[in-house]
């Protein structure tokens, strides 16, 4: 482990607790973007390892130093919401919510380093940023370890629980129901997916393909800070260029990741996160999930058949119009939007 590293981890922690988690990741897509042109017309300084992804805007150190410490800054009542991972932290005039910032900036860098040692394939980066907001929705939080899941209040429960359609507490009302999350999944998922097969083809793009559709991604969310009831799109673009690179090519398997990742996300947002006051990010959380999938569960052989992805997506795309055609699409209150 580097320990100058360390040091500066805590730096690229409190920096994403001073600008706002979502900020920080934002410019996680933009460096993103900038590190794959340099990487692509053959600059030798790894840009995208150590700016997007490493100690400055790596979203396991400046993203999961934001979240906690705006989990932490409102448990010391300096803000209004946990949650809230768009406000500038700096503006609290609270030093000691950006030291927070900077304390898990440094868990972050050791917790992805360690799990990088395992005998498993996955995205290190996706799970330590879950790692992380469960710490701190536990450190911060007032229940102990059932803050983890949280609290399902009787009401929602009368309505058939947090997994319901009906239920309104959600953590993006526009991207709940199936036929939404099916759309975006097959649109900005295929997208990615035929980026990611062409840039394979090519030997100077091939080693950064699987990171364009990710970093579009980020930056739309730019669009938040406007209050567009934008789709969080991240963690399918990633899963699909996943999909691509596991499978050796299949653009099949890019669409079935895509989808997998949408749904995974709205079904781990119900069980971690829309429950209690911490923002414990869904799209990190779906593409930790898919990403094992992906890399270590299926098998290789499987990944020669295209014919299992191809039936994976037209089973989503059923499922997703009999939903539809049920009036499911009526079962959610969008004035409800949660910011991120």
């Amino acid at each position: 482990m580097d320990i100058l590293a360390l040091i500066i981890s805590f730096c690229g922690g409190a920096f994403g607790a001073a600008i706002g988690a979502l900020g920080a990741f934002i410019f996680t897509g933009i460096t993103g973007l900038i590190g794959i042109a340099m990487a692509a017309s053959g600059v030798s300084f790894n840009f995208l390892g150590e700016v997007a992804f490493g100690t400055f805007f790596g979203p396991h150190i400046a993203f999961a130093g934001g979240v906690a410490a705006a989990s932490f800054a409102r448990k010391m009542g300096y803000l209004g919401s946990g949650k809230d991972i768009i406000s500038a932290l700096t503006g609290l005039k609270r030093p000691s919510v950006l030291v927070v910032g900077g304390i898990f900036g440094m868990m972050g860098y050791m917790l992805n380093t360690g799990i990088a040692l395992l005998p498993v394939k996955l995205d290190t980066v996706a799970l330590t940023v879950f790692i992380l907001a469960i710490i701190a929705k536990v450190a911060f939080g007032t229940t102990g370890l059932s803050e983890i899941f949280g609290t399902v209040p009787e009401d929602i429960k009368n309505i058939g629980g947090r997994y319901c359609l009906k239920c309104q507490n959600v953590w993006l009302p526009y991207f709940t129901l199936p036929g939404e999350k099916t759309i975006i999944g097959i649109s900005a998922g295929g997208a990615s997916a035929y980026l990611t097969y062409l840039m394979l083809q090519n030997a100077e793009t091939a080693p950064v393909a699987a990171f364009v559709g990710f970093c579009i991604s980020a930056i739309t969310l730019v669009m938040f800070y406007s209050g567009l009831a934008v789709p969080v799109t991240h963690h399918i673009t990633i899963c699909a260029s996943y999909g691509v690179v596991a499978s050796g090519g299949s653009i099949w398997w890019g669409f079935a990741a895509a989808v997998g990742a949408a749904f995974a996300a709205d079904f781990l947002a119900r069980t971690f996160h829309c429950y209690g006051d911490t923002h414990v990010d869904p799209p990190a959380m779906a593409i930790a999930t898919v990403s094992f999938v992906l890399m270590t569960i299926i098998p290789k052989a499987i990944y020669e058949i295209d014919y299992i992805a191809a039936a994976i997506l037209i089973l989503v795309v059923v499922y997703s119009f009999i939903r539809h055609s049920q009036g499911a699409c009526n079962a959610v209150n969008v004035d409800a939007v949660e910011k991120a």
